[in-house]
């Protein structure tokens, strides 16, 4: 990652002094970071990040997809989710001890527990590019078709207007089903909303890391401030499956599936704006 870029303002400055000098103040927005991460599990604002309260017992899983048709089923505390009938989304750990992942992950950072989001296989109505920065473009707003039918989603409204901040962090880590075997499938594209930010609440594309990726996992962190905030902001994952083709056209290189772990989302103190103002101020939007 490269080093983030620091900015000039004065550490006297307050929070919301300092991000209104950098000329965001109160406006919405969402922003990837691609300098250092600062979020920490102190503050978290997410309930069971990490999908530890209420987690199957070491090495073993349930379903956590409402809508499946398969059991046990289990939605992690603090969590909503949706699927189709024949979505086979997993939750627990793949091995005794701490950090080993389910259906071949890279090893998870925090716990013993992860989210699998199993949902066989989907096309895509124009072809993806994948970007250095870990997001993926398309020409227009893409249209998915799963073979199930839709996709499998997570989601937990969280309450940022219980902690006022000008800005928050998002952080996650991913990685990939099969991403420490020698499968060659492509890396995976999964979906990020976040409501309450842009307005539309529209979708962010991100990459899910496969066996042929630089690292078999990565952390994602975003800046966001909300549109309105005495309301709370909802974070929502998206799966439509393992991409395998265009719709009606051709084929794709076989893609992952994602699963996903400890998710942080931080208020920072206002002796840190400073800093993320700099980012910010250098930093490239995103209104996807």
């Amino acid at each position: 990652m490269r080093p983030s870029r620091t900015s000039a303002l004065p550490r006297a400055l307050s929070a919301a002094a300092a991000v209104a000098a950098c000329g965001l103040a109160t406006q919405a927005s969402l922003v990837l970071n691609t300098g250092t991460h600062g979020s920490t599990h102190a503050g978290n604002l997410v309930v069971n990040g990490s999908f530890e309260i209420g987690a199957p017992p070491s090495e073993s899983q349930v379903y956590w997809a409402t809508g499946t048709i398969f059991t046990p089923l289990a939605v992690p505390t603090g969590w909503t989710s949706s699927s189709t009938p024949d979505t086979y989304a997993t939750w627990g750990s793949g091995g005794p001890g701490v950090g080993i992942g389910i259906r071949q992950s890279a090893p998870i950072p925090d716990g013993i527990a992860e989210l699998y989001f199993g949902n066989s296989t989907t096309r895509v109505d124009q072809t993806p590019v994948y970007q250095a920065d870990g997001t993926v473009t398309f020409a227009s707003a893409p249209t998915f078709t799963p073979n199930l039918g839709g996709p499998c989603i997570l989601e937990q409204t969280v309450h940022t207007e219980l902690v006022l901040a000008p800005v928050y962090t998002l952080n996650f880590w991913v990685s990939g089903e099969d991403s420490l075997r020698n499968r060659s499938w492509a890396e995976g594209v999964f979906g990020l909303k976040i409501t309450n930010v842009l307005a539309g609440d529209p979708i962010t594309y991100l990459s899910c890391p496969s066996d042929l990726s630089a690292s078999p996992s990565r952390r994602y962190e975003f800046f966001f401030s909300p549109i309105n905030p005495s309301l709370p902001v909802s974070i929502s994952f998206i799966n439509w499956g393992h991409l395998n083709g265009i719709t009606g056209g051709p084929s794709l290189p076989f893609a992952t599936e994602m699963c996903l772990d400890d998710i942080i989302v931080n208020a920072p103190s206002p002796g840190t704006l400073p800093l993320l103002g700099g980012i910010l101020l250098f930093g490239r939007r995103r209104r996807v």
